[in-house]
């Protein structure tokens, strides 16, 4: 159930920044929707131990690699963004068409599937697995609270400045607004983007069928006690 609340939340943020209230009330209920069908789906397949193990590893194995794109994908737009803060004539060529139209449609499209799809995938089929549960939830909270800031000012900041002309003139006041962006974006790199692929690649590497990996119910254990005693 957590990842209800998470959605509902992260969701409602993200889309305010682009239609207000009236689209983060849409995007909340959209969430929570989302969240419940794709939890009902996750326990509808995981109901053979066979599938729910393959189901695990799937989950973990595509969030890993979402995660890892992602982060190969941020590293680069922000060596490139921290060059250009030496230049001041190209500073905000960046985050113009041609690369700033392409690349950034490329870091959107895989924050939006590691936010909405992924990373509840992991969390939904996992969930069972106590040593990848650790991994996953503590790579689940570093991302969604960076994605929460993202939508707070990393995101509302970046309109602001792809709407001024690329040749300038700036003032001295918005190119440090946009050197502090950039600063900031790389603590968010480290912890939304590089800390939840290294927490996702520990937890790819824990076996999914390994017998201590489950916690039986008390009635399990109290049949399976019997069993072994007669």
């Amino acid at each position: 159930m957590v990842v209800v609340p998470t959605l509902v939340v992260v969701g409602g943020f993200g889309f305010s920044t682009l239609g207000g209230f009236s689209a983060a009330l849409v995007a909340g209920v959209i969430g929570l929707g989302w969240a419940l069908f794709l939890g009902f789906i996750a326990r509808r397949v995981a109901r053979s131990e066979s599938r729910r193990a393959a189901l695990a590893n799937a989950s973990v194995f595509l969030a890993a690699l979402g995660a890892g794109l992602m982060a190969g994908g941020s590293l680069l737009q922000q060596m490139l963004l921290s060059a250009g803060l030496g230049a001041p004539s190209t500073t905000f060529t960046i985050v113009h068409p041609p690369f700033g139209g392409s690349f950034s449609l490329f870091i959107i499209t895989l924050n939006s599937l590691m936010e909405w799809l992924l990373m509840p995938a992991a969390l939904f089929c996992n969930w069972h697995i106590p040593k990848r549960r650790t991994f996953i939830a503590i790579a689940a909270v570093a991302f969604y609270a960076m994605r929460l800031w993202s939508y707070i000012y990393f995101v509302p900041n970046i309109f602001e400045f792809g709407a001024l002309p690329p040749d300038g003139p700036f003032s001295a006041e918005v190119v440090e607004q946009f050197r502090m962006w950039v600063n900031l974006s790389w603590l968010r790199f480290a912890i939304q983007d590089a800390l939840p692929y290294l927490l996702l690649l520990l937890a790819a590497f824990i076996p999914a069928s390994a017998i201590d990996n489950y916690r039986k119910p008390s009635g399990e254990k109290a049949v399976a006690k019997e069993a072994q005693s007669a």
